[in-house]
């Protein structure tokens, strides 16, 4: 059962640090955007969308993570207005409101890795490493292919995928703008679901792009002008998370599973495998493809990082 108060109060068990400071002298309403089983998102005014989790959900940028179980059954829906008063987010219809006390959270704050202690042949092992394991524990239907007996749309989907990652890693490793314009055009807001595969997979590319040192920048910068002038090419929280990435913030997963990668340089290939097996699982249980689609942008961005190294 959810666990919320005989008054609907829920009390929040830690959150992304720059949001809370927000929420605390925070007053002004907004509306709930999207209700699902595990996480209900709202958006606040700047077109900022902020999302509330269940408590086995992950820490992530402009997140709060709960203690309810779930958030069925609790009389909220798409289109209601959300009060904001400091320290507390009142949703819900007006009979049986739900009070979201924000005071006395753990905060959050999301520490950028960075893999400037990697060369060239650390990077190819822990390309290997990370794309056997992927290969091995990750789900079908994006980045991996489709799935056994798909039907054709996800076939077509997962072909247009490959097709998209290509094109961008020949753009990125040559430097040429307009065909990663392209590339991105292909890959925004294509699957299905509330985060896409194309962007999934292009999430941990910016995220790496973020890191001190990289070689991604161009990417970066391309990334970031093609999300402004397109604004409705994709749902409003994979933008939302594609544009923490490009800031070096991510799901606590993610940044866990690089920082393991930070530490490899040296390592044998069974040495880095072993090291990144549990911070991989954690990945893959994001969504049903989401994991495998992050992590195979991660095994091209860490590919193309070693081939970028080696032209300086």
């Amino acid at each position: 059962m959810a666990s919320v108060t005989a008054t609907g109060t829920v009390r929040t068990r830690s959150g992304d640090a720059a949001l809370l400071a927000h929420l605390r002298t925070f007053r002004g309403q907004g509306v709930v955007e999207g209700v699902f089983r595990r996480t209900v998102n709202i958006l606040i005014p700047d077109d900022m969308l902020i999302s509330l989790s269940a408590h086995d959900g992950a820490d992530a940028p402009r997140t709060l993570v709960t203690d309810m179980d779930h958030w069925s059954d609790r009389g909220i829906s798409p289109g209601q207005a959300v009060l904001f008063t400091p320290l507390t987010i009142t949703l819900g219809a007006p009979a049986t409101p739900t009070h979201v006390q924000v005071e006395g959270a753990g905060e959050w704050h999301p520490i950028t890795p960075s893999l400037a202690t990697l060369g060239p042949d650390d990077l190819t092992v822990a390309a290997h490493a990370l794309d056997r394991l992927v290969r091995e524990h990750g789900s079908p239907g994006g980045l991996l292919g489709p799935s056994p007996a798909a039907p054709p749309m996800e076939v077509a989907v997962t072909r247009a995928l490959a097709e998209g990652r290509d094109m961008l890693t020949q753009a990125v490793a040559s430097a040429d703008e307009p065909a990663m314009r392209r590339a991105f055009l292909a890959l925004i807001g294509l699957g299905p679901g509330l985060t896409p595969s194309g962007d999934d997979f292009l999430t941990a590319l910016a995220l790496l792009s973020a890191l001190p040192g990289s070689g991604l920048t161009p990417l970066a910068r391309v990334l970031s002008l093609v999300l402004r002038e397109h604004p409705g090419r994709t749902t409003r929280l994979s933008a939302a998370t594609l544009d923490e990435a490009l800031r070096g913030r991510a799901l606590a997963p993610l940044l866990d599973l690089v920082h393991t990668l930070s530490h490899t340089s040296g390592h044998t290939e069974a040495r880095v495998t072993r090291s990144l097996r549990n911070p991989v699982r954690d990945v893959l249980a994001i969504g049903h493809t989401s994991g495998t689609d992050i992590l195979s942008g991660l095994v091209t961005g860490l590919r193309l990082e070693k081939e970028l190294r080696g032209s300086l």
